[in-house]
């Protein structure tokens, strides 16, 4: 009961660091100076836990959704399309711009930026720029530049 009350809060809730600590109570691993705005949120099973792992010094634009299970639920689909359930690893130093969506088993590499507006569906290596639907990397970041 305290998490659901929890989840409705957060988006109410005025920093960052508060927002951080919340998330952390329900379960997910989030790393020191991790930005969240928000309009930040993790779409997943309730009964699941440590299925998000988010590195240090993340920054996360605003409507930024991380999708860890999906499925068509009630549907008939779902004979077709079963629940897909996989973790999501955001690597240290990544920089997710606003209204990204992050599909289930991807992992962003660290310092590895993702472009406004983009779908990461496959996993993105470190040290590189991605954008698009869906996200493809078109820059590498050069890790003696940092």
């Amino acid at each position: 009961m305290i998490k659901k009350l929890l989840k409705f809060i957060y988006p109410l809730l005025p920093n960052s660091k508060l927002r951080s600590i919340i998330l952390r109570f329900c379960g997910y691993t989030i790393g020191m100076n991790v930005y969240l705005s928000s309009t930040f949120k993790i779409s997943d099973l309730k009964s699941r836990k440590n299925n998000v792992i988010i590195g240090n010094r993340v920054s996360f634009g605003p409507s930024v959704l991380i999708i860890t299970d999906s499925s068509p639920n009630n549907s008939k689909l779902f004979k077709l399309f079963p629940l897909e359930s996989k973790d999501v690893l955001i690597d240290d130093d990544a920089w997710i711009g606003a209204n990204v969506s992050i599909l289930p088993g991807v992992t962003i590499g660290k310092c590895s930026v993702v472009g406004t507006g983009s779908v990461v569906t496959e996993s993105i290596p470190a040290y590189s720029i991605a954008v698009g639907v869906p996200a493809k990397v078109i820059k590498k970041i050069n890790p003696d530049e940092l």
